[in-house]
């Protein structure tokens, strides 16, 4: 048996990889699925041949979070797991009306890292010390061009998630036994998305998801899924959607 834990569940990307989840792996697997709109979450499940444990958690809450982490691991029955997948999906984009040079909101930016960072590496390693006695362990952070690219209006969105991806490549690093992707899924149609186009002050970046094809989650959770399945890919590397063209079977 397999486990995935997967956050941000209830948003556009992460309801893609559970249903293809389910699709690659239902007789096998079991899936946490973790996020705020948790009724949600258990309409989009219903019916699925895999084992679904949908649990909602707040990662913006700095009380008790190692505590909600914790739970998380242990929401489904404890089994002999042969795997155990952590996919880290959840993020949210920064206020895309400030420019970096007017970004001096204390309280805003701490709590921006907390929810998007913090939250991120401590899930991360309370994940680990939990499944520490299975055999394959797998840590998977959906990254973006972002990581790679400044984008205006999107500053402190691009500054996270360029330091989760270094966080997991340091991870990958550090621990050879610990299999670790960073999977940036391409530009898809989500309710994030639209507040970007809708909010932000850059001509360009509107200009950019305004003529960008989108990308179907589904077709970019499978492609995900697949390469962690063939394990063809070098731990701790991050791989665009548009990379590796994958044929189908």
């Amino acid at each position: 048996m397999k486990l995935f834990v997967v956050t941000g569940a209830g948003g556009a990307f992460g309801s893609a990889i559970l249903r293809q989840l389910d699709t690659l792996h239902s007789d096998s697997a079991t899936i946490i699925a973790v996020s705020r709109r948790v009724d949600e979450v258990k309409c989009a499940t219903e019916g699925f041949k895999a084992a679904v444990f949908p649990i909602s958690v707040d990662f913006s809450t700095r009380e008790g979070l190692e505590g909600r982490c914790g739970a998380i691991c242990d929401v489904a029955p404890y089994i002999k797991y042969e795997e155990a997948v952590l996919i880290n999906n959840h993020a949210t984009a920064n206020n895309t009306g400030d420019k970096m040079a007017e970004f001096r909101d204390v309280e805003y930016m701490d709590n921006y890292m907390f929810l998007n960072m913090t939250s991120f590496q401590v899930l991360t390693s309370v994940f680990l010390e939990r499944f520490q006695g299975v055999e394959r362990r797998v840590c998977v952070n959906i990254s973006s061009l972002a990581s790679l690219q400044p984008m205006p209006s999107l500053g402190f969105y691009c500054t996270i998630k360029a330091a989760r991806m270094m966080a997991y490549k340091v991870l990958a690093a550090e621990n050879p036994d610990i299999r670790v992707l960073n999977w940036s899924p391409g530009a898809m149609k989500s309710a994030m998305t639209d507040d970007i186009t809708k909010n932000t002050h850059s001509d360009s970046i509107r200009q950019f998801f305004q003529s960008e094809p989108w990308i179907a989650t589904d077709e970019s959770a499978a492609k995900m899924l697949k390469i962690l399945a063939d394990n063809n890919y070098t731990s701790g590397e991050q791989i665009d959607v548009y990379d590796r063209p994958i044929a189908s079977d």
